[in-house]
């Protein structure tokens, strides 16, 4: 999903990655999103760390 001016993101998924293959995906408000990437950046020094806008729908 993008991010347009009329819905900005307010969460981000943080993805860990082992080559192509995410072992660990989480979505969360963009506060706990830094978070939690912060720490899977910690603990995973090896491996790639992604944080991503996603919109997230009005009805949840």
């Amino acid at each position: 999903m993008t991010e347009t001016l009329e819905a900005p993101a307010t969460h981000r998924r943080v993805r860990v990655w082992f080559g192509a293959h995410p072992v660990a995906d989480h979505t969360a408000s963009a506060e706990q999103a830094a978070q939690y990437e912060e720490a899977m950046r910690r603990r995973f020094a090896s491996l790639r760390v992604t944080s991503e806008p996603v919109a997230v729908d009005a009805e949840r």
